[in-house]
């Protein structure tokens, strides 16, 4: 008796390639450099005081200056992102941010007289000068600019590369490496600053960044179509679950300004930021001053939040997803955010509680852990109300949270006082507060209708009635 044998087929043909995992790489690797350049001036800003004749009041100007331009200029890079692809506007925000963290690195002390006067109400004359403290406010300013928009086209190229059910996984990842980044800083920027001193470290960083962006402008495409080593199996796989022939109208801001959620969401992560900024800004002179930490231990201190920011970033994408299925669409995502909030707040009062290093830095560690374990619930609600729009939605979101990066730096100063924290802690802590409350009058099923054409296909699914 015969047997029929059938051709085997070829596996390529069947098994999608995963260069979506290399893309995944060079995004995360961006993300960790982004936080690398943005943290590592906290860690030299007491040598770069000294070597400039700056005080502790002005240098908050010079962190609010970054808070300020990244805020305002976070839409419009997204939104060049969205006209000429995530590849040009990515390779352009990494040059620029290349050469700034160079510039940082080549300020000098000096005071030009212009000799004239500004007359001010109630001031008087006030002489008009340039300084070398007005022109690093000015370089952190440029350099906030330039970074402007990097997430919203990192998010961008997700959507373009992942498929829906995946991308909740490669966003997390994203801040994870970001946020490990940030931890990593303060020890890299250490011991350049031991080689090279603390000029030498900003050059090395820009160097780093030049070097990245290179290599990602040769090997990057913006869809998988432009790729030559995608092959179709990859391609069908990441617009499985995609409309098919889909175009977008253009969008109706009046339709999206006019959401309570979206506004809600806003202000809850405005006061997130400007809680959360103290670890990006001031915590290095908190840990010297009330800890009385110093060397290595104050460096690896001082990236500790951050990294463990990082694993609440990833963690909390896992639960996020699973809470909805629990709680349905609303609490799923807002109850992960008013109890993380809530906690975060708590931990900030509890470091306040003792000098010990031993106690208060896993305090501070936790604060740090509870606000991104909520991070994911975030962006996830930006993707819910946002519908087709969620990428801007998601940019004017982060540009008014950012507003609170901005702001807090030189309140938290004065609040500080001479070297008394702890008030700013208080600060920081209330400011989660309100984040938490926040969340109770924000409504992820509220989705935003930009077109009839959109409330019909939205009933018919179900997503609003």
């Amino acid at each position: 008796m015969g047997m029929n044998l059938q051709p085997r087929q070829t596996l390529d043909l069947h098994t999608p390639t995963t260069v979506r995992y290399q893309v995944l790489g060079w995004v995360c690797v961006l993300s960790m450099i982004t936080y690398i350049d943005r943290v590592c001036i906290k860690q030299v800003s007491g040598d770069m005081r000294d070597d400039l004749g700056i005080s502790k009041e002005q240098f908050a100007w010079v962190f609010s200056a970054f808070g300020l331009a990244y805020a305002l200029f976070e839409v419009p890079s997204g939104w060049l992102g969205d006209r000429f692809g995530p590849r040009k506007v990515l390779t352009r925000i990494v040059l620029c941010w290349s050469l700034f963290t160079a510039l940082t690195g080549s300020i000098w002390q000096f005071t030009l007289d212009s000799g004239y006067e500004l007359h001010l109400p109630f001031v008087g004359p006030v002489p008009i000068l340039f300084s070398g403290f007005l022109l690093l406010v000015l370089i952190r300013f440029l350099f906030g600019a330039g970074e402007a928009g990097a997430y919203p086209n990192i998010a961008r190229a997700l959507r373009n590369w992942f498929p829906y059910s995946r991308r909740g996984m490669a966003q997390g990842m994203v801040w994870l490496f970001g946020r490990w980044g940030g931890a990593l800083a303060p020890i890299l920027i250490g011991l350049f600053a031991s080689w090279f001193g603390w000029r030498g470290a900003f050059w090395a960083f820009g160097i780093l960044g030049a070097l990245w962006v290179l290599s990602f402008a040769i090997c990057f495409r913006d869809t998988p179509a432009e790729h030559p080593k995608v092959n179709d199996a990859e391609r069908a796989l990441i617009l499985a679950d995609r409309y098919p022939g889909q175009t977008s109208p253009p969008i109706s801001w009046k339709n999206m300004l006019k959401s309570r959620t979206l506004w809600c969401l806003c202000l809850m992560y405005f006061c997130s930021n400007a809680g959360w900024c103290f670890f990006i800004t001031w915590d290095v002179e908190y840990y010297k001053t009330v800890l009385g930490l110093s060397g290595k231990t104050l460096d690896i201190v001082s990236g500790l939040p951050l990294f463990f920011g990082g694993v609440g970033c990833i963690l909390g994408g896992f639960l996020t997803d699973a809470l909805v299925k629990v709680l349905g669409g609303r609490w799923g995502r807002t109850f992960q955010g008013m109890v993380s909030y809530s906690l975060g707040g708590i931990f900030f009062l509890l470091a306040l509680t003792t000098t010990d290093p031993w106690l208060a830095v896993p305090c501070l560690c936790v604060a740090s852990f509870m606000k991104d374990f909520a991070m994911a619930s975030s962006w996830a609600t930006c993707i819910d109300i946002g519908h087709r729009y969620s990428g801007t939605v998601g940019g004017f979101m982060n540009m008014i949270g950012n507003m609170g990066t901005a702001v807090s730096p030189p309140i938290v100063k004065y609040l500080a006082g001479k070297d008394s924290w702890e008030m700013a802690l208080v600060y920081s802590a209330c400011m989660f507060f309100i984040a938490s409350a926040g969340w109770v009058f924000i409504n992820p099923k509220r989705v935003i209708v930009y077109t009839p054409e959109d409330r019909r296909r939205l009933q018919d699914e179900g997503a609003i009635s």
